[in-house]
């Protein structure tokens, strides 16, 4: 039987990962391909005289990559075809670096103020940056959002109300890359979840929190099967071409008068929400969509 990895975080269980590998295996086996599961710390990597050495992976024709660890994915990839290549994930792990490569593309955003950078915490004092939180405050005005680089499941987004707010989330982050965000108060507690998988559409649902100004499900969100303006569908499709992902959950905020409005990219989404509630078999959509890239002898 041919065989396919998926690797996963070492340190971090969770029950979607285990739903996404259990239908991943169940479909893949269709074609009699087996998938076998390792976590990332189990890889031996050794790189020597400009060479990549990494004996453990050397069975398998494809990975599929459920990290977000970028110099593994990259280091990987020289060996087997990796899903979503490592270059994407870079493009969408860093939440700033997406929104740079969308830079002249038209997609809509948040106004977006990145954070500065500061080595060490004795460098840091609130009083040297008056002016640039001053700035944050003029441009964006209050409720704003502030969100790390990286982050998943809506833990590392934080809504401010005041300075005293900004001023304390700033030296509480002032160490990590973050940035702040006009609130788009229109799409309080939900957004679109809009699943691609080859630059298509292939699901879709509204996700809908009444008790948090976030949707994210894993926060008490609840996904409904509601179908998007079409502008929304051509945004995600846009997207998904640009940042050349083989699948994505794509978050698009509610602006005024239904204006698709990009929060985030998850270049490894979760699968379990949206197949329950689209009824749309995205597993079996996107074995299909690897098997036509890989060459199996």
């Amino acid at each position: 039987m041919k065989k396919g990895l998926i690797v996963l975080n070492s340190y971090r269980d969770l029950n979607q990962n285990k739903y996404k590998v259990d239908r991943l295996k169940e479909e893949f086996s269709k074609f009699s391909i087996g998938l076998d599961v390792l976590k990332s710390t189990q890889l031996n990597i050794v790189l020597k005289d400009g060479k990549v050495s990494i004996p453990s992976i050397d069975c398998y024709a494809f990975c599929i990559y459920l990290d977000k660890d970028e110099i593994v994915a990259r280091l990987i990839e020289n060996k087997i075809p990796l899903f979503n290549s490592a270059s994407a994930l870079i493009k969408c792990n860093d939440k700033m670096k997406t929104y740079m490569e969308l830079i002249g593309s038209g997609i809509k955003t948040p106004k977006t103020i990145p954070s500065r950078i500061c080595y060490r915490e004795n460098e840091y004092e609130t009083s040297k940056n008056k002016e640039y939180l001053d700035n944050i405050e003029k441009e964006l005005s209050f409720p704003l959002i502030c969100k790390c680089n990286y982050g998943s499941l809506g833990l590392q987004v934080f809504l401010i109300s005041n300075r005293k707010e900004l001023e304390k989330t700033y030296d509480k982050l002032k160490l990590q890359p973050h940035f702040y965000q006009e609130f788009i108060s229109s799409s309080r507690g939900k957004d679109y979840r809009i699943f691609t998988i080859n630059h298509k559409v292939q699901a879709y649902m509204l996700r809908v929190n009444k008790n948090d100004f976030r949707s994210n499900i894993a926060l008490g969100g609840k996904g409904i099967l509601t179908p998007p303006p079409s502008s929304f569908i051509e945004t995600a499709e846009k997207i998904s071409r640009i940042l050349d992902l083989d699948y994505a959950g794509i978050d698009i905020l509610l602006g005024e008068n239904n204006t698709p409005i990009l929060s985030e990219v998850n270049s490894n989404a979760f699968f379990n929400e949206i197949e329950a509630v689209s009824k749309v078999n995205i597993t079996e959509k996107l074995v299909e969509h690897i098997m036509s890239k890989i060459q199996l002898d």
